[in-house]
């Protein structure tokens, strides 16, 4: 018996009736440690769906498992960092084995196949389904020719990039459906391709798993730290190297600050480097990845939460999910101005300041520091504004989105745009 899933608009509760939907995600990724790529699985999987992901595979993940309901199949390649030819290669390796994946896999009969960037030419790894009627949809996580001028310098008038922005026009132009990440990114992909439909899923936290902590909880003994806390990648376009300065500067004036560095990244050595030459080795902690069940923990053993996101093309567009952890869990946070983030939030839920501006950050922190009440307010306005901004939310819109792709007679309408039709 299959099933077909209707999401309450109300109360975000999920409907089944018959009809269950095969739906198979491919991602250049590790599972489950892409957050949005699990969250959006086990949303299907928990409304009825049979969801399969197709990605990479790291050292020591099983080739395939069932995790939360979830099928994952693991193809053999791993990732590097490394120069723009390097990202290529790996492009096209993973395209090929997810493309195999695909026709072997045929029998299955997807109804939808979730690809999601980057790169964006992954979209045709779907062709051959697409052949026999699976309908295919681009989800564009980040804009791949403003990510490669960003990460390597390269110039909006070079061949590559006006190679990379062939591909992403023909992409968008082949997939059924496009679904990126916020309104900035919507108003982008429709520039690109303005035929193209384009709905919006934010990757907001997932209620269930960051939400406020009872300050009698925490254990950290060294909770009397003034702790600034970073999660995530750690690579220069998050413009940590400014906050570590800061730390150097501040420490007289703020005897108990403290920076832990959470997650890995290219950028991990220049940092070292850095707290050693400003003689603070012992006032940055780098933990390196830690199990996605401690992150939250590690936020309520903080006192203020950054993201220091330097400015250009592509961050000018994004949106950093990890601010809006802290904020859910009720963390004070300072964060680089830009205008998707300005939007976002309603005055007085985080504490903006200039990016690369350190004069701008220390005052933010020295401000925090200082004002206790401040800190408190803050997290008191984060906590409540989550309430109604968070992944419950977010997961309706996409649970009927696929739901509506699976059903080529419905239509789907949303506050922002038509999805369908």
């Amino acid at each position: 018996m299959e099933e077909v899933v209707r999401v309450d608009q109300d109360s975000h509760q999920i409907h089944r009736t018959s009809h269950m939907k095969r739906v198979c995600h491919i991602v250049q990724s590790y599972y489950p440690r892409d957050p949005r790529i699990r969250r959006q699985a086990e949303a299907l999987a928990e409304a009825g769906f049979d969801v399969d992901v197709v990605c990479l595979r790291d050292k020591n993940e099983k080739a395939s498992e069932v995790l939360n309901g979830v099928n994952i199949y693991r193809v053999p390649l791993s990732r590097r960092r490394g120069s723009n030819l390097r990202y290529i290669f790996e492009y096209a390796a993973f395209f090929c084995m997810a493309s195999i994946a695909m026709i072997v896999r045929l029998i299955k009969r997807y109804d939808v196949i979730h690809v999601s960037n980057l790169p964006d030419f992954l979209v045709f790894s779907a062709a051959t389904p697409k052949l026999v009627g699976t309908r295919v949809l681009l989800d564009e996580h980040d804009p791949m020719p403003e990510l490669f001028m960003s990460k390597f310098g390269s110039s909006e008038d070079s061949r590559l990039i006006k190679a990379i922005r062939w591909q992403e026009k023909i992409s968008i132009g082949f997939a059924d459906h496009v679904l990126t990440v916020n309104e900035a990114m919507r108003n982008h992909y429709l520039q690109v391709n303005s035929k193209k439909s384009v709905s919006v899923a934010m990757n907001l936290p997932d209620d269930k798993v960051f939400k406020p902590v009872e300050q009698s909880t925490i254990t950290d003994k060294r909770n009397n730290r003034f702790t600034l806390l970073y999660t995530g990648t750690v690579s220069d376009t998050y413009g940590l190297s400014l906050v570590v300065e800061a730390v150097a500067n501040l420490r007289r004036s703020i005897p108990e600050i403290y920076l832990k560095i959470v997650g890995e990244g290219p950028d991990i050595p220049a940092l070292q480097n850095l707290a050693a030459k400003r003689g603070i080795s012992e006032l940055v902690e780098f933990t390196g990845v830690v199990p996605f069940n401690q992150v939250p923990v590690i936020i309520s053993q903080s006192k203020v939460g950054v993201s220091t996101l330097k400015l250009d093309p592509l961050t000018n567009m994004c949106f950093n999910n990890k601010t809006a952890e802290y904020v859910a869990m009720g963390l004070p946070a300072i964060v680089t101005k830009n205008p998707v983030v300005e939007k976002h939030f309603p005055e007085g839920i985080v504490r903006f300041f200039e990016a690369g501006n350190i004069d701008s950050f220390q005052q933010a922190v020295a401000d925090l520091y200082s004002n206790p009440e401040l800190r408190e307010r803050m997290s008191r306005k984060g906590i409540e504004f989550s309430k109604t901004s968070n992944w419950s939310t977010e997961k309706t819109k996409y649970i009927e989105l696929i739901t509506a792709l699976c059903d080529r007679n419905m239509k789907y309408k949303s506050p922002s745009a038509d999805y369908l039709g």
